[in-house]
């Protein structure tokens, strides 16, 4: 959804993460993942064209992506879908809603980035 894609992209500048690419859907989204290569995706679940699943397997499968961390965000808590993202080698697994403070812990623990200092 448009709305949540701009949401997730402002929290991200916030958070000082500049370089940020939104894609519309699953194929868009792999489409540019082979034209530019990112440190991270994050990605919903449920989206048209390709699924997030179905994302993190065209991701998996190939040599160049298969270690790429991998945030799968959602607003299905349910059990055998985070049994199968898992299977599928989801780096980590978000549930909506979350909070700024989750996205960027999640964030910077998969990108192996120091947290942020508290004031």
């Amino acid at each position: 959804m448009e709305e949540m894609r701009n949401i997730v992209r402002r929290l991200l500048g916030a958070m000082g993460f500049t370089k940020v690419t939104i894609a519309r859907n699953g194929e868009e989204a792999w489409s540019l993942i082979q034209a530019h290569g990112y440190d991270l995706v994050l990605c919903d679940w449920n989206m048209p064209k390709m699924s997030g699943r179905e994302l993190l397997e065209t991701v998996r499968r190939h040599e160049k992506y298969a270690t790429m961390p991998f945030v799968m965000i959602t607003g299905e808590n349910a059990t055998d879908q985070v049994k199968s993202a898992i299977a599928g080698g989801v780096t980590d697994f978000i549930i909506k809603p979350f909070t700024a403070a989750l996205l960027e812990h999640r964030i910077r623990t998969v990108l192996d980035l120091p947290p942020v200092p508290t004031p």
